[in-house]
């Protein structure tokens, strides 16, 4: 792993606890679900956290914008170290020095790497730690996987949204049912002060007719698990066919501005032949553009909703997401007083391993 630390830079964050203490609900599909009603996807940029921008693989001595919430981020390497500053190479040679809040007026951003992705510190630096980097127990710390399991995907709205979209696991139903279709399904639902987590089990799903040869069965259990860090927008997803495949990627929601989200996705399947691991990421591409068809025209009809107080209809798979907004609405209305902080149950470092595969 390589960290580059400004001067200026905290690089000791303190810890009072980092057990997790989760509000965790398991619910049938017969149970119904409230949550709050005024939510507006883009209206606010939380901050102080890490986003992972870009896959290090992409980032050369040619400079690469990836903006977080409006504000310009160029990340290149000098001499094979990263950089990330508020203006491109070309511009600081040319005079030109933006100097907000977000570098400490120095111009450069915090920046480490990690899990084959380049991490930029959005907030203040001073506060900036690299053990508040998310854990991701599904891929290596120190190095990228091939290019072929690595994606990169534009969704035309707020990263609040593609968030509840891969909360709602239910939406594969309709509109990713060339994929999968799961019925009778057991909704999980866990939350800290900055994560949440939906888990759907399922037992006994039919394995189609074409791949019941190869896996010696007609049937299989079934678990999908999405774990969302709220304030930066990272999203975890790890999936369990037995007998059959393990689904395990990283979905980041970056949030480049209120209508527009960048997501540089890394696929790792297991228990697949080569051939099959090798081609599947290729899917993805396919149903990004299915949920940005629907994702689209969602920013507008929610601030509409709100402003005319349309009622917010939900069903039992709504949990997750209604969990979410509740998260994010609470961590928006500490950030508005001030309080950036991280409370003892949400550290974003800390090890999520059983949580997200058996939780």
């Amino acid at each position: 792993m390589t960290t580059t630390t400004p001067a200026h830079m905290t690089t000791e964050h303190p810890r009072t606890n980092t057990n997790t203490n989760t509000n965790t609900a398991v619910l049938p599909e017969s149970r119904t679900a409230s949550g709050p009603a005024d939510f507006r996807p883009g209206a606010f940029a939380l901050r102080d956290a890490w986003f992972p921008v870009v896959h290090t693989r992409l980032v050369g001595r040619r400079s690469v914008l990836r903006p977080i919430h409006g504000q310009p981020i160029y990340l290149w390497r000098d001499n094979g170290v990263l950089k990330a500053s508020e203006d491109s190479p070309k511009d600081r040679e040319r005079g030109r020095y933006r100097a907000s809040e977000f570098t400490a007026g120095t111009g450069f951003y915090p920046v480490g790497e990690r899990y084959g992705y380049a991490w930029v510190w959005y907030g203040n630096p001073a506060t900036a730690s690299l053990d508040l980097i998310p854990h991701l127990p599904h891929l290596p710390v120190d190095k990228s996987l091939p290019r072929h399991f690595l994606g990169n995907v534009v969704f035309d709205c707020s990263y609040e949204l593609v968030c509840d979209n891969l909360l709602d696991l239910s939406h594969a139903d309709l509109l990713h049912s060339w994929q999968q279709r799961v019925a009778g399904s057991e909704i999980r639902v866990s939350s800290t002060s900055e994560t949440v987590m939906m888990a759907r089990v399922a037992g006994g799903r039919p394995i189609a007719k074409a791949r019941r040869r190869q896996l010696k069965a007609e049937r299989q259990d079934f678990r999908m698990a999405t774990l969302v860090h709220v304030r930066s927008g990272v999203c975890m997803l790890y999936g369990s066919y037995e007998p059959g495949m393990s689904v395990r990627m990283l979905h980041p929601a970056n949030p480049e501005s209120a209508t527009r989200t960048r997501t540089p996705v890394t696929f790792n399947l297991q228990r697949l032949s080569p051939l099959t691991r090798h081609l599947s990421p290729l899917a993805g591409h396919l149903t990004a553009r299915q949920d940005n068809w629907a994702l689209r025209p969602q920013n507008q009809r929610y601030l509409r909703a709100v402003a005319e107080d349309e009622p917010d209809l939900n069903s039992p798979f709504d949990v997750a997401s209604l969990r979410y907004r509740k998260v994010y609405q609470d961590l928006v209305a500490r950030q508005r007083l001030g309080d950036y902080s991280y409370r003892p149950d949400g550290d974003p470092g800390r090890d999520v391993t059983a949580e997200i595969e058996r939780g």
